[in-house]
């Protein structure tokens, strides 16, 4: 005869909606911040890695873009004060 397993080491079974939940729910449709996570939970950890670099590099060079125009403007005028009598 087959024994029968301990309630506590059996498994209970999950409901179809509890099992979905780990998907994000959002109230508003279309949500970009909803969407971004949904997307990138469901790509590779390298993926990501790779786009965030990416992304720090931009900024990088986007600073250094800036940084460059700034240093061949000329300095702002000299502002004298006006007494109105």
């Amino acid at each position: 005869m087959a024994q029968a397993k301990p309630r506590a080491s059996r498994k209970k079974p999950q409901p179809a909606a509890e099992a979905e939940s780990s998907a994000p729910i959002c109230s508003v449709s279309f949500c970009p911040i909803c969407m971004a996570v949904t997307a990138a939970s469901e790509i590779r950890p390298e993926f990501v890695e790779h786009l965030m670099d990416a992304g720090s590099e931009f900024l990088l060079a986007l600073r250094a873009v800036i940084d460059a125009r700034l240093e061949g403007m000329e300095p702002p005028l000299k502002l004298e004060r006006l007494t109105i009598e």
